[in-house]
Formats: structure tokens, sequence, C-alpha cells
């Protein structure tokens, strides 16, 4: 019950948390002790949906030859839930998680980058692989992001795109364009 009830909370494009506590008289010695016999709380799902002019945007840009692609550290059903409210996945293209990005050599992955739409469950050094894979690919890369899990990435792309509102300064230092309004859009 509690796995259908993230899944259904991650299909409507929820970040979702669980939440537990565990009373104790002193504090544990380490993490796996911290983390045995907790009781559950409930689940949280918060709500980031994606800006009104992002649909319209991603459209120009397919018309402009620009392919976009979401890199995110988020759940799959989350991302392929806002990946399709925004029009960015089709009909045929795939979803890889992180984990299953490990599995594939740079070669295999390359491969496949021509059908992947949505990498979910990924860490900074993901998404600097798929950056540089797609350049080796012949690909002109540009990257958005607002966090310190981008840096990498933003330095690494031909044009690094901060948010300049909500934007780490670690990202902005990163990246070779800030956006003042933080639009998708506006790229």
């Amino acid at each position: 019950a509690l796995n259908l009830a993230n899944q259904e909370m991650a299909n409507l494009g929820m970040r979702v948390l669980a939440l537990a506590y565990k009373p104790v008289a002193k504090a544990p010695v380490s993490r796996e002790t911290a983390e045995t016999e907790l009781i559950f709380l409930g689940l949280v799902g918060i709500a980031d949906p994606a800006r009104a002019e992002v649909k319209a945007a991603i459209k120009i840009a397919e018309t402009a030859g620009i392919r976009s692609i979401m890199i995110t550290g988020d759940n799959e059903l989350t991302a392929n839930s806002i990946a399709t409210k925004i029009g960015l996945i089709k009909s045929g293209e795939e979803i890889l998680t992180g984990g299953q990005l490990d599995g594939f050599t740079d070669d295999q992955l390359r491969e496949k980058l021509t059908r992947v739409r949505i990498f979910a469950r990924t860490v900074p050094e993901h998404k600097l692989r798929i950056v540089k894979l797609l350049q080796k690919s012949g690909a002109i890369v540009a990257v958005t992001g607002d966090g310190v899990n981008d840096a990498l990435a933003l330095k690494q792309a031909d044009v690094g795109v901060a948010m300049g509102k909500t934007g780490t300064d670690v990202a902005k230092e990163a990246a070779d364009i800030i956006l003042l309004d933080d639009k998708f859009a506006s790229i």
C-alpha cells in the first residue's frame, strides 16, 4: 500500500518523502543503528510544477532543431509525469536511471542517447558523463541548472546557463550565462 501511494504521488509529478521516527534514550552510535526500528509517520508530496511557458518553449526549441533532455535527481515516475505535462517525452523515447547508466559502457550509452529523453535519479557525475558523450557525438550542448549538483555539467557544457534568482553561487560561477528571470523560455 505504501509503494502504491508513493507511485500515485510520483505519477502526479510530486517529489515524495517518507517520514519516520524512533524514540531513543541516547544518540545512536551509527547511521545503521539510527535507521533501524523506525516508526512510519506518512508520506509527504511536494509539488513543484513546471511553469506555464515551458511547454511552448520546448516546442519552439524543437522546431528550431534543438533537442531538450531532462537530467534530474528526481524519481523516474515524477520526472516522466512532468515531462509528459510539458510535452518533452514522446512515444518510443526512453527513461534511464542513474543506476542503469552505471551498467552501460560509454559506447553503449552513446548509442542510447538518441532515444533517451529523461535521465532520472542521477548524480553530478552522471550529468557530466551525459554531457561529455553528447559532445563526443558531435552535439553542441547547453546545460541549465541552479544547484551545486549542476556545476560540473554547467562547466563542461558548450554553454552553461545558471538560474539567477534561485541559482547557487557555485552554479552561477560555473555557468557562461545567468538568466535573470529563471525562465526556460528566455533561453
